[in-house]
């Protein structure tokens, strides 16, 4: 490994160790950014809750199994948040010429989006996901889970929040190429984290396929959960007709080439990017 390749991590380190730092200079300011985002994402799934008082079941899923979907998007999301926050937040940039000046900086411009912000206090929304996933144990239809369960649980959480991640890429790269089409990538990135929070069989085909084959939000949770909860999937909802436990396993493979894939059109659209004029 190069210099240039063991330098990037530690800087990132240090860069995310000194904004966490600066936060916490305003402690109460910090700790009431993590409560708001926490009893925010509270109340959308007490709202899940109160579904739940008024029917038994969710297309044939308890209140438990959709808290554990639940859980396990609101956790990847939160990590993919943290990290990713700085490809979100590029529109304002492009628009104002400010992103002309990380193109002129000895740093790859990749490098200096993910390192420009780090969003320590979405650890509220993944300790509300956490709380989900614990509530999901206590449901009667929810299976006795051993260790092997929480090793799965914690790769498909990671896995996810890969997926997620490079949503958010596309989301800066999309950016660079139209300058007001941030709300339609929130569509892709918030929206996405709202779809993978149910069921996917209960959405119509076109949206199940696109979930699989273009957004791969289904590797996020879905297919997990399934292998999880040993439930079987309605027709035609598992690619090349393989297993959940198969689909489980290969979601890691899923998120690095969607990461890939993710990289080069960030590449290519830094390539291409020729200012606002301003």
């Amino acid at each position: 490994m190069s210099q240039p390749d063991v330098f990037l991590p530690s800087l990132y380190i240090r860069l995310a160790i000194a904004r966490v730092r600066g936060r916490m200079r305003y402690r109460v300011g910090f700790l009431l950014m993590i409560l708001g985002v926490f009893v925010a994402n509270t109340f959308e799934f007490v709202a899940l809750l109160v579904l739940f008082g008024q029917v038994r079941e969710l297309g044939g899923w308890s209140a438990g199994e959709v808290a554990l979907l639940w859980g396990m998007s609101q956790m990847s999301f939160a990590i993919a948040e943290a990290f990713g926050h700085g490809f979100e937040g590029l529109a304002p940039q492009v628009r104002s010429g400010e992103f002309d000046q990380v193109l002129v900086r000895p740093l790859p411009v990749f490098f200096q989006v993910f390192a420009s912000d780090f969003q320590a206090q979405r650890i509220g929304r993944f300790l509300q996901g956490a709380m989900a996933v614990w509530y999901s144990r206590s449901d009667p239809a929810s299976i006795p889970w051993h260790a092997s369960d929480w090793t799965t649980l914690t790769f498909a959480v990671i896995t996810g929040s890969v997926i997620f991640f490079a949503t958010f890429v596309l989301g800066g790269a999309w950016a660079l190429r139209v300058v007001d089409g941030q709300e339609l990538m929130n569509t892709f990135t918030y929206g996405g984290t709202t779809l993978s929070s149910y069921p996917l069989d209960l959405f119509s085909d076109p949206i199940r396929r696109a979930a699989t084959w273009v957004l791969p939000l289904a590797f996020v949770n879905y297919f997990p959960a399934l292998a999880l909860l040993g439930r079987v999937a309605p027709d035609g909802m598992l690619p090349f007709g393989l297993n959940p436990i198969t689909l489980a396993l290969s979601a890691p493979i899923v998120a690095l080439v969607y990461l890939g894939i993710a990289v080069v059109i960030w590449d290519r659209s830094v390539m291409r990017y020729q200012g606002t004029g301003t």
